[in-house]
């Protein structure tokens, strides 16, 4: 387990490393200026050097950016370690030794690494010298990867069958139980079974952890098997955790640290990622095939302060490009998309084109909004329509949300609004609501589509009040053209005017709602052109309506598109957000009905009706849903 790691093994530490030195080492020029020794600040783009290092106490601080601290602080700072790795790391550099406590698992993983890299050493010598590894010295060889690169990444080719790897084993020293523990092998276990090798007769990839040591290994296809995976990547074992392991991380991570402007470029596989280092862009790092994990993000803005997205240009890689980019904006890192056309990928882009090319691509990558607006627009078929704006705003404003920095939200705000062509006001707005739901968590949200049967779950996440559904006491009939719907109706023509082809909603609301319980013509008038329309017509019967709608009519209709904001960024399902509207509008009905009455009335008769109202109004406020449907189509049945 853990080193003994007491204060007095820190201070030895830290008496026996010059701190100047050990910046410099880092690639980073140093120069005496008084009683301190100066540099421009590795932390922060500058041209004067205001990052001032005191070698006699031990510390530095930049007067530029305000970073600060000590020896162990600048190795973490620089190389993305924990604080345990860079006393380790920094111990074994100035000779101060760290004894280890006795611990069965650390026992295991130190075992597990010998073997990796020794099996790694194999797999690369086998590329190198085995016939049956002409396949891949070829694939190699058309991919412009040549002997260098492989020793340098440490690909290799993995021998088919199960005879070299028990060979293998057997000469150095190791187990089957123990190739089996690495991930390797499966392990015989009857006479009759041979066991297999997962990886036989694949190139093979050395995935490094951030301290360069290799932990597992990735497996690329050499011959078409449907029955097989392109790629068979390493389980998790001891020493290998997908969600912490970012493939090239060891080469990057202090390239990144040092770099003008410490951005990183992320890409989706081995071959894309090594491309980009060997032509000049040693920032790379390569997700390979697993998804992007919040650990990831947080590995890299130890060392990043920014990140470019280098995904597939396709719809797979731009739902990958947004899922990443959110992570990292929660990491606190600003975010930028870049486009590479023609269908290439870096590696092909990159041997096509060269590295000035790729850096123009670089240059002019989109901010993750600007990106999310185009791939979001492309979806939709009128990408300027009301509905259209009202989805893509959503979307964006669930992207934006997810960073914990106020300056960078605003900026993303102000770039939204630019492009939406809406008002910053309402996006803020909306965003604000989404940051202060207290029940839902707005970054994992998803509108779902679940059946009306569902139950009421998380009814006070979007609670409509009773107020928005008060009595407009209208009078005379050009009164009736000029004052708009009660709020509560607005949220009915939201949902239709934003779903109009959704078969749930439209199911839900011709089983449960009439025109007659409605109190606005307005909102009659679109529920009852949505319910007579045909399958398949009921969004173009809605258009049809819209080119005949009064201005004040197309104000309310756009009143209620930006409602429909609200609706969607609830969290709820649009289901559950059905039956919350059902009940409040025949609660505003049954109110409505209610306050005409008399509650003293002397008439047994209306007694009578009061008191049913009054417990069909409890009922909507209280029960769930399954009693409350049945109440609603007693109800409806009773209309006059």
């Amino acid at each position: 387990m853990a080193g003994t790691i007491t204060d007095s093994v820190l201070e030895e530490i830290k008496a026996r490393t010059d701190l100047a030195e050990l910046v410099a080492s880092y690639g980073i020029q140093v120069r005496q200026s008084g009683a301190s020794t100066v540099a421009c600040c590795p932390f922060h783009n500058e041209k004067t050097p205001s990052f001032n290092i005191n070698s006699a106490k031990g510390f530095y601080h930049c007067f530029g950016c305000g970073e600060s601290g000590d020896a162990i602080k600048f190795v973490e700072k620089q190389e993305g370690l924990t604080f345990i790795e860079a006393v380790k790391k920094l111990a074994g550099m100035c000779g101060v030794e760290i004894k280890e406590e006795e611990d069965p698992e650390a026992n295991l993983r130190k075992r597990l690494l010998s073997l990796m890299t020794e099996l790694a050493l194999f797999y690369h010598r086998c590329l190198e010298k085995m016939k049956g590894a002409q396949i891949a010295r070829d694939y190699l060889a058309s991919r412009a990867l040549g002997e260098d690169v492989q020793k340098d990444f440490l690909i290799g080719y993995a021998p088919e069958g199960m005879k070299p790897m028990v060979e293998w084993a057997k000469k150095y020293g190791y187990t089957l139980k123990e190739m089996e523990e690495a991930g390797v092998i499966k392990a015989p276990t009857s006479p009759t079974d041979r066991g297999y090798s997962r990886f036989g007769g694949r190139l093979m990839f050395a995935i490094r952890d951030k301290n360069g040591r290799v932990v597992a290994f990735s497996g690329r296809q050499l011959v078409e098997n449907k029955k097989s995976g392109k790629y068979v990547n390493s389980p998790e074992t001891a020493i290998f955790k997908k969600s912490n392991i970012l493939y090239a991380f060891d080469k990057a991570a202090g390239n990144i640290a040092k770099s003008k402007g410490r951005e990183a470029i992320i890409c989706e596989g081995q071959i894309d990622c090594i491309r980009l280092h060997i032509s000049g862009f040693p920032v790379a790092v390569a997700s390979q095939g697993t998804a992007f994990t919040e650990e990831h993000a947080k590995m890299l803005s130890r060392v990043a302060d920014c990140a470019i997205l280098a995904f597939d240009d396709d719809a797979a890689g731009h739902k990958a490009t947004i899922r990443t980019a959110r992570l990292l904006l929660q990491a606190g890192m600003p975010v930028r998309a870049a486009r590479i056309p023609g269908g290439e990928d870096p590696d092909s882009f990159l041997r096509k084109y060269g590295k000035e090319e790729f850096e123009k691509i670089l240059s002019s990558a989109e901010s993750i909004i600007g990106f999310q607006f185009r791939a979001e627009s492309q979806k939709e078929a009128t990408p300027r329509s009301i509905d259209a704006v009202a989805r893509i705003s959503k979307a964006l404003i669930e992207t934006i949300a997810f960073s914990p920095n106020a300056v960078l939200r605003a900026s993303m705000v102000a770039e939204a609004a630019k492009f939406l062509e809406l008002p910053q006001i309402a996006l803020n707005e909306e965003l604000n609501k989404a940051l202060a739901a207290p029940k839902q968590n707005f970054k994992n949200q998803k509108i779902a589509k679940p059946a009306i049967e569902e139950g009421d779950e998380d009814l006070d996440s979007y609670e409509i009040e009773e107020s928005e559904f008060s009595s407009i006491h209208i009078e005379g009939k050009e009164a009736r053209k000029i004052i708009p719907p009660p709020k509560g109706e607005i949220s009915l023509i939201a949902l239709i005017l934003s779903n109009p082809e959704d078969d749930i909603l439209f199911e839900m609301t011709s089983h449960f709602l009439d025109a007659r319980m409605l109190e606005h013509d307005f909102t009659k008038k679109i529920l009852g052109a949505w319910l007579g329309a045909p399958e398949g017509q009921r969004e173009e019967e809605i258009e049809k309506l819209e080119e005949e709608f009064s201005d004040e009519e197309k104000s309310w209709r756009d009143s209620a598109m930006v409602d429909s904001l609200k609706l969607q960024a609830c969290g709820l399902s649009l289901s559950v957000i059905g039956q919350n509207l059902i009940r409040a509008l025949w609660r505003a009905y049954l109110g409505r009905k209610r306050g005409a009455m008399n509650a003293n009335a002397q008439d047994e008769s209306e007694f009578i009706a009061f008191a049913q109202i009054t417990s069909s109004l409890r009922t909507l406020q209280q029960d769930r849903w399954a009693k409350v449907k049945e109440l609603v189509l007693e109800l409806k049945k009773g209309l006059t």
